[in-house]
């Protein structure tokens, strides 16, 4: 009390901004008695008690555990600003949201009694649940299946479940900034074909070397379609016709690129905005939000032809072995101790999108966006949401093999190195027992940026042939493979001339390197004057260039 014989209260941490509350002494009265009324109807029902397990309910009348009473332990919720795992935010008559993160989950619970309950997305207690739903806290929020090898891969996997083989029959590709045709330079179809073609032949010279050989998946680090996007026509066009059968028949996994973020795709920024599609309460347990597991339980909209089909993306049933559940997500396959993790990161490139910007290649995402902040704030909360997929596969280290794509190299990231995050994030004792490999695109040739007991370990492979010019070389993929131990090893990465090209020029005739369309369609290419990327094989070191290109702000075109 104070001299004037008010109460001084102070409000919940629950509440952030705790203000001092002054009660008049009747209002106080009537208050205990309400409280004494509230306590008295409790003792009817049931609440957690200090110290029980996650989902355990103990009555009132039953002593618990932690040793305390119960209405202690009203107290004790009562004062957290959030509810913590396995607690029932109702538990005190009074709601508390879970902590961030935890969904809210709604069943029977093992006590036989129906409530609410905090726990992790991932946890068996929500996917066990009759209903979850988290609460949308205005960020970004990815919907994938993390059910482990839901794409069943490992099913024809060699050396693995019975099957015949060996682990080191198993291998998978890797490549980006490959989808020229249809839809880029005139030149860049070609030497998307010349990749292509590469890649063909190494699938059937490594088979006929090894008749168990088995090609398990292959993954695209962005800008799958140059220009400015996808649209209908184009997994056709631009995927499925250029790779053939042979390469098309097992999954690609993708992530996007600064193109790919461009003027005819313009619903992948700002996704809620106008979604065509929507996971929520009615279909968290469908295929498109994540099937059995599904990693988020909050609403999100998608509008995005570069998604799964059945997220709205364009292409139908044709490009349904091409997997981009979400803009960032990740992908297990036990038996062969196996981790995806694909991030996005294209905000940083946020001056690039489209190629030249979101006044000119990507102005179409800013108008379906609203504003240049809108946009901005969408990709940065996508990078966001990769960060923290980032965060926590890496802190529980499931599996030895890991591989991260993404589509910028450290220089145009910050000085980012998505590997370093990733070991930082790892649990000491789990660095030395893991193989991590990072992939990426944007610059358009083959380069190894980082090794690691004389092995690559962080790969820019953007010489898939889609851009830009026949300067572009060494062009190609990667190829990773299993040793019979299940430890990744790298099979073929430039400059071996079975997976790289290094002359696109035939019969000594060459287009130019530079080609007329080239240039006022991107600022990527080294060759042009806007390219603002630091100088060939300076192995990730920021441009200053770069960066000033980061912080400009259109002086004729503001909003």
């Amino acid at each position: 009390y104070e001299s004037d014989n008010s109460l001084v209260h102070e409000r919940s941490p629950s509440h952030p901004r705790s203000t001092a509350v002054r009660v008049a002494p009747l209002a106080l009265l009537a208050a205990l008695v309400a409280w004494v009324a509230f306590k008295v109807g409790t003792r009817s029902g049931a609440v957690a008690a200090p110290g029980t397990s996650s989902g355990d309910i103990v009555g009132l009348d039953e002593p618990p555990t932690g040793g305390g009473a119960a209405d202690d332990g009203d107290r004790k919720h009562s004062e957290r600003s959030c509810s913590g795992s396995g607690v029932d935010p109702y538990v005190t008559g009074n709601f508390i949201d879970c902590c961030l993160g935890q969904a809210m989950c709604l069943q029977k619970w093992k006590d036989n009694r129906w409530s609410w309950r905090c726990y992790a997305p991932d946890s068996d207690e929500a996917h066990s649940a009759a209903k979850c739903k988290v609460q949308d806290t205005g960020g970004y929020h990815p919907h994938f299946d993390t059910t482990p090898d839901y794409l069943d891969i490992a099913s024809y996997a060699k050396g693995v479940r019975g099957n015949d083989g060996k682990p080191s029959d198993n291998y998978y590709l890797v490549l980006g900034d490959n989808g020229g045709c249809h839809g880029g330079c005139n030149g860049c179809c070609g030497r998307q074909w010349r990749v292509a073609n590469l890649m063909r032949d190494y699938v059937r010279n490594r088979r006929n070397e090894n008749p168990t050989s088995q090609l398990l998946f292959v993954l695209a680090v962005g800008d799958n379609f140059y220009w400015t996007g996808a649209s209908e026509g184009r997994f056709k066009h631009t995927w499925k016709d250029v790779y053939g059968e042979e390469l098309t028949s097992v999954p690609w996994f993708a992530v996007m690129g600064n193109h790919d973020y461009g003027n005819d795709d313009p619903g992948c920024g700002c996704p809620n905005r106008s979604p065509r599609f929507k996971c929520d309460d009615t279909n968290q347990y469908s295929k498109a939000c994540g099937g059995a597991r599904p990693y988020s339980f909050a609403t999100q909209g998608y509008d995005s032809n570069a998604l799964n089909a059945d997220k709205g993306g364009v292409d139908g049933d044709l490009r349904k072995n091409w997997h981009a559940p979400d803009y960032t997500f990740y992908y297990t396959i036990p038996e062969l101790d196996w981790e995806l993790v694909a991030m996005d990161w294209n905000v940083m490139d946020f001056w690039g999108l489209g190629g030249d910007g979101p006044y000119k290649s990507a102005s179409r995402l800013r108008e379906h966006c609203g504003s240049q902040d809108a946009l901005y704030d969408s990709l940065n909360a996508i990078k966001e949401a990769s960060n923290k997929i980032m965060e926590e596969r890496a802190s529980k280290a499931e599996h030895k093999n890991v591989a991260i794509i993404g589509h910028y190299p450290r220089w145009a990231q910050g000085d980012t190195c998505f590997r370093e995050r990733y070991l930082g994030y790892m649990p000491d004792g789990a660095k030395g027992q893991s193989k991590v490999f990072n992939f990426f695109g944007h610059t358009h040739t083959q380069e190894c940026y980082a090794e690691d007991g004389g092995e690559c370990v962080s790969f820019q492979t953007g010489g898939g042939g889609g851009c830009c010019g026949n300067g572009d070389v060494p062009a190609g993929f990667v190829v990773i493979s299993w040793d019979d131990a299940k430890t990744q090893k790298v099979e073929c990465f430039a400059p071996d001339n079975r997976c790289n090209v290094h002359n696109f020029c035939a019969w000594g005739h060459c287009r130019p390197e530079v080609e007329p369309d080239i240039c006022p369609n991107t600022n990527d290419d080294p060759s042009c004057a806007n390219y603002t990327g630091p100088p060939a094989g300076s192995n990730g070191t920021t441009s200053s260039r770069w960066k000033a290109k980061q912080q400009k702000r259109p002086a004729a075109e503001t909003e």
